[in-house]
């Protein structure tokens, strides 16, 4: 290969629009390149893969826990087969909210990619709102997500306040650079910076409830409906539902269940009686975009606590609108 990838690691704790900004990355790249995405969520189900599609960039999806398991063999074998069947002139790392990114920093950097990857500065982020919830100052994943940055951004800083402000500036490290953005508006031109170095360190536990995980993208057997996987590890459950594309939800009960839902996070890329939508909800906020297409229906709830999932199951087929 005459000229090395080069590779942006996008991290952030659970619901810190991580894939928001990557959609906003992927507006402003240029019309020439082909950007790839590797995408790894801690659901069984691929929502984010999902949002993507369509936007300007191939997707290959690592599902169901954690990328940097097993040596970081299920990433490797994402990542090549994005390389080799692709050949982007780019490449982003999406890794799971919940994951340790140790693993996946040596992964890059390693002997195997040494020749084919130029890893660019790590990019973090994060809501400042969480700032002030020992939840996340002393989740481990968390503080190393932070510590690995090169780039500290704080998101959704419209909801924030002056207090969030000051709290973040604190917060931030002096050796990152830091920034101030809502709705994932991240700089294309912070993918060019120079990665440093970071000393991180790595729990010797790193629990996962999966084995190693299938790199291919989850579809239905031919006939079959619905299916619904489950997940736990790092502290959390999750549990999803795959629709076939012949099936329709109604909207106004989509929505009512993510205002209703007690949960950590609900997201969602569904057909509906009034056109494909994405749901985001978290900490009581729900955010619905519209979609150009969806092939099927894809919805992953997200808690610290498992749910009443057979009662949550029921509520979706109650409201298929065909």
């Amino acid at each position: 290969m005459d000229k090395k990838i080069p590779v942006t690691l996008i991290t952030g704790f659970l619901g810190a629009g991580k894939t928001t900004a990557i959609l906003h990355l992927l507006k402003q790249k240029p019309e020439h390149e082909t950007w790839g995405v590797l995408v790894n969520e801690f659901g069984e189900i691929g929502i984010d893969g999902a949002m993507m599609k369509g936007k300007g960039a191939v997707v290959r999806e690592v599902p169901g826990g954690c990328m940097c398991c097993v040596a970081g063999l299920p990433m490797q074998i994402g990542l090549n087969m994005l390389i080799a069947r692709s050949k982007p002139d780019r490449i982003l790392v999406e890794p799971t909210g919940l994951g340790h990114p140790k693993q996946i920093l040596e992964t890059l950097t390693g002997k195997y990619y040494k020749d084919i990857l130029e890893l660019k500065a790590s990019i973090c982020l994060l809501d400042p709102r969480n700032l002030q919830d020992d939840r996340y100052l002393e989740n481990e994943n968390f503080t190393s997500q932070v510590a690995i940055a090169d780039v500290l951004v704080a998101n959704k800083t419209d909801l924030c306040t002056e207090e969030d402000r000051q709290r973040f500036e604190d917060f931030c490290p002096q050796e990152a650079k830091s920034a101030w953005v809502s709705q994932g508006a991240l700089d294309v031109e912070w993918l060019s910076l120079p990665r440093k170095s970071h000393e991180i360190s790595a729990s010797s536990a790193h629990p996962h409830h999966h084995d190693m995980p299938d790199t291919a993208s989850l579809v239905l057997e031919p006939g079959q409906r619905f299916v619904r996987k489950e997940n736990k590890g790092q502290g959390h459950v999750s549990c999803g539902w795959l629709f076939s594309g012949s099936t329709e939800f109604s909207f106004h009960a989509l929505f009512q269940m993510c205002n209703g839902l007690n949960a950590d996070r609900f997201k969602a890329v569904v057909k509906t009686d009034t056109g494909p939508k994405a749901f985001n909800a978290q900490n009581g906020l729900v955010s619905v975009l519209e979609l150009d297409e969806c092939d099927d229906s894809r919805i992953e709830i997200i808690n610290d606590k498992p749910l009443p999932w057979d009662e949550v199951e029921q509520f979706l087929l109650d409201n298929l609108s065909k």
